[in-house]
C-alpha cells in the first residue's frame, strides 16, 4: 500500500525538523505500510532520540539571588518598640479595612464588601480544609487535638478549623479584627474556639497546642518579630505536634536595620518583610522539630521578587 512523497516530507519536518535529505530516502520511506508506521520509524531513529534530548532534558536555569543584609535579632526592649508600631498599623487597618486587610482583593473592600462576604468566607473555607488536609498527610491524628492560629484576623478560617478541632485558640494583634471574628462564631454557633488578644506581652508563651497554623501573617512583621513568633509558636508544640506557616525567605531588594527601621515614621498600612531560610531552619533546629516539607507557594505575590514558603514541621 505505502505511503505518499509528500506523507515523508511532512513526516521528516514533523518529527526531525527538516526535509528529507535525498529522493532516494524519500523512497525508502514510501514503501512503509502506511503513515502510522511511518510515524514510528522516524520516531524510532537515533536523530528523533537526539532532537528529543535537546528539546526535553534541558537544564532549568534558577536566577540566582542576591545577598541580602537583614537583621533578624533584638532586645526584649527593641521587640516591644516593634510590636507598638505594628499593633498601631492593625489596629487602624482593623478599623477601616478588616477584610480586605486579611485578604488584599479589591472584592473585600469596605464598599464591595456586602456583594463578596459568601466569597470571603469560603476562601477561608477551602483554605482551612487544605491545612487539615496537610497534617492529614503528615499522620496527623484530629479526635481531642487542639489548634493555635495565629493572626486570625476576622475569623475567616477559625469556624472552618474549628470543625476538625476540640479547640481552636484564635490569635491576633487587632481588637477590631478580633471583634468580626467573635461575631462570626456566634452567629455560627461555634463554641470550641478561644480568641486572643495579642498586646505587649505578644511574644510570650502562646497556647499549648497539637498544631499551629499561620500564613499571610508572619510577612507583615519585621524580622526580628517573625523570628520570635516562629521560635515561641514551636515551642508551644507538644511532642508529635505539627506547625504549618508561611513566610517569605527572599524578598529582591530587601534589607533590614532595626534602628533604622524603629526611628522611621511608618505609614498605618501592612508591611512585607521577609526571614531568610537560614534562620528558620536554624529556629526549627533550635526547637527539636524536623522539617517534614518545604515548598514555595506564591503567597506573597510578585514570584519573580519574592520566594515565600511553606514549612511544615514536627515536634520531635
Amino acid at each position: 500500500m505505502g505511503v505518499s512523497a509528500d506523507a515523508v516530507t511532512w513526516g521528516y519536518r514533523f518529527f526531525l525538523g527538516r526535509d528529507p535529505e535525498s529522493k532516494e530516502v524519500v523512497a525508502t520511506h514510501r514503501g512503509a505500510k502506511d503513515e502510522m508506521h511511518l510515524a514510528q520509524a522516524l520516531m524510532s531513529s537515533a536523530e528523533f532520540a537526539a532532537r528529543q534530548r535537546h528539546f526535553l532534558v534541558r537544564p532549568v536555569e534558577i536566577p540566582e539571588l542576591a545577598h541580602l543584609e537583614v537583621e533578624s535579632e533584638a532586645t526584649p526592649a527593641e521587640t516591644s518598640a516593634c510590636l507598638e508600631k505594628i499593633k498601631a498599623a492593625w489596629s487602624h487597618l482593623g478599623a477601616v479595612a478588616p477584610h480586605f486587610s486579611v485578604l488584599t482583593d479589591k472584592r473585600f473592600l469596605p464598599d464591595n464588601l456586602p456583594e463578596a462576604i459568601d466569597d470571603f468566607w469560603e476562601s477561608g473555607r477551602l483554605e482551612a480544609e487544605r491545612a487539615v488536609r496537610t497534617l492529614a498527610r503528615h499522620g496527623f491524628a484530629f479526635p481531642g487535638k487542639t489548634c493555635v492560629e495565629y493572626g486570625c484576623g476576622v475569623g475567616r478560617l477559625t469556624t472552618a478549623l474549628s470543625r476538625s478541632f476540640a479547640r481552636v485558640d484564635a490569635y491576633d494583634i487587632s481588637a477590631a479584627h478580633l471583634d468580626l471574628a467573635r461575631q462570626r462564631a456566634r452567629e455560627l454557633a461555634v463554641t470550641n474556639v478561644r480568641f486572643h488578644e495579642c498586646s505587649g506581652n505578644l511574644l510570650g508563651e502562646v497556647e499549648a497546642c497539637d498544631a499551629f497554623y499561620t500564613r499571610l501573617v508572619l510577612q507583615h512583621n519585621p524580622p526580628p518579630v517573625i523570628a520570635e513568633l516562629i521560635r515561641n509558636a514551636l515551642k508551644a508544640l507538644r511532642p508529635g505536634g505539627i506547625a504549618v506557616f508561611q513566610v517569605p525567605s527572599y524578598i529582591s531588594g530587601y534589607g533590614f536595620r532595626l534602628r533604622e527601621w524603629l526611628e522611621a515614621d511608618h505609614p498605618l498600612d501592612m508591611q512585607m518583610h521577609c526571614l531568610p531560610q537560614y534562620r528558620i531552619f536554624a529556629l526549627i533546629a533550635e526547637q527539636r522539630c524536623a522539617v517534614l516539607e518545604v515548598r514555595e507557594d506564591g503567597s506573597a505575590g510578585a514570584r519573580d521578587r519574592i520566594v515565600s514558603n511553606n514549612f511544615v514541621v514536627r515536634k520531635v
